[in-house]
């Protein structure tokens, strides 16, 4: 049940039945670390890397198996997010056997998010490949890879884009769809929980009283009465 009244939401509804749904539409994820394909978020619907590809010009970045950092900046307060990896140069197509990097989560809070344990079977040692980060967000499935060496060992120190935001948590979580990704299973290549904190109640609080307002938006978008 809605925490404010029905009259209340309403009210905000309406003054922001224009931005509501701008805002949405446009609401993705920047990869900061590693060192991503390419800078824009413009085209991170499509799959399988945002709307880029590997090329002679792709910057390669060190990755080490037994622990290191992935690192973006989420516009969106509550998503679920699946990291994994694949050798090679390419993304997509068929035959492709990617590993989970770790156990899916859920992420709370807009900003900056890292998750510095993120690891890969020792299989990839010495090997180039991409590793993909998959948001399962309110406008759909979102994208983002970096190409990277997988080199042996845990990162001596995080880099400096390793950190969160005010606010910003995560848990350990399970998603349908992002476990469908990876053959209905999750399999990583870890079994250490997140280091991240969960959110607390507040932030419960606070993110569904924004879920009635979006919620009263629609609503009112499409005639349905409140």
């Amino acid at each position: 049940m809605c925490p404010v009244s029905i009259q209340t939401v309403t009210m905000h509804a309406k003054s922001l039945l224009l931005l509501a749904f701008p805002l949405v539409a446009h609401a993705h994820f920047i990869l900061r670390y590693p060192t991503p394909l390419g800078p824009s978020a413009a085209n991170q619907e499509t799959a399988p890397c945002g709307g880029y590809s590997f090329s002679e010009s792709s910057p390669v970045t060190n990755f080490y198996v037994d622990g290191d950092a992935v690192a973006y900046s989420s516009s969106h307060p509550d998503v679920h997010v699946l990291y994994r990896v694949v050798e090679g140069n390419k993304a997509d197509g068929n035959g492709l056997k990617w590993d989970q990097a770790f156990p899916i989560i859920n992420q709370f809070g807009s900003g900056d998010f890292c998750e510095p344990h993120v690891t890969v079977p020792k299989s990839y040692v010495g090997k180039q490949g991409i590793l993909q980060v998959i948001q399962n967000a309110v406008d759909g499935m979102l994208y983002g890879c970096a190409y990277v060496k997988f080199v042996s060992g845990k990162q001596p120190s995080l880099p400096d884009l390793c950190k969160n935001g005010t606010g910003v948590t995560a848990e350990l979580s399970s998603d349908a769809s992002l476990q469908a990704l990876m053959g209905g299973t999750e399999t990583s290549g870890t079994s250490a929980p997140s280091p991240t904190s969960s959110p607390s109640s507040a932030s419960f609080h606070g993110f569904s009283i924004v879920t009635c307002i979006v919620a009263a938006t629609v609503a009112l978008v499409f005639n349905m009465g409140l």
